[in-house]
């Protein structure tokens, strides 16, 4: 026999060994792991107010009826966190909307929709009993108009407040400024809604 068929034969039979390595059985055992949950934590932020018991929102904090230039309203929103994750900050924004109806004849411009550049604030605090942030003081003049009002707090609002642990009360005073509310606003009417929002941040 000579060394091509001597060659021949050895590459046959091992493609025939390697051929027969996939027919032997082996031992094998499996195990499982059971039972895996997740279940997502809640955040919930509960409010109240001066009437109103702790609950998912409240309304009518700060009013005035028929009011006049120079006229003052205060009010209070406690706000807590009852929810099973803790939050990492609280955000307190605001939005205005105005209705300026046709009439009364004294009324020397139709369709007026900065009513709340004349809602002033004259105090504005958030705090619980170990510290207190004087919101007023971070609020800036963004309009120009001289003063501190609705129309500020709506452009700017706060970011990255301290969370509620336990009860924490957010305080405003508003006052219908006794210059800048002029005719431009008799019989108009400013709706305000105060926006509190917990947040926590998702971990990197």
């Amino acid at each position: 026999m000579d060394r091509k068929i001597l060659t021949a034969v050895f590459v046959v039979g091992l493609v025939a060994t390697m051929a027969g390595a996939g027919i032997y059985a082996y031992f094998s055992d499996t195990e499982t792991s059971t039972g895996n949950i997740f279940t997502a934590g809640t955040l919930n932020l509960q409010i109240r107010d001066g009437d109103e018991s702790w609950g998912d929102g409240v309304t009518s904090t700060w009013t005035m009826s028929n009011m006049k230039p120079g006229d003052t309203c205060t009010g209070f929103v406690g706000l807590r966190r009852l929810g099973t994750i803790s939050a990492d900050h609280l955000e307190i924004a605001c939005s205005n909307s105005v209705t300026d109806p046709p009439g009364p004849e004294s009324d020397t411009e139709e369709g007026t929709t900065d009513m709340d550049e004349a809602m002033e604030i004259t105090h504005m605090l958030y705090y619980d009993d170990t510290w207190e942030v004087d919101l007023l003081a971070l609020l800036t003049d963004q309009n120009g108009n001289g003063i501190k009002d609705l129309d500020d707090f709506e452009t700017q609002g706060f970011d990255d407040l301290t969370p509620p642990n336990g009860a924490t009360w957010f305080e405003m005073d508003l006052r219908f400024h006794p210059t800048l509310a002029d005719n431009d606003y008799q019989g108009d009417t400013l709706t305000t809604t105060i926006l509190f929002t917990l947040n926590q941040h998702s971990s990197q």
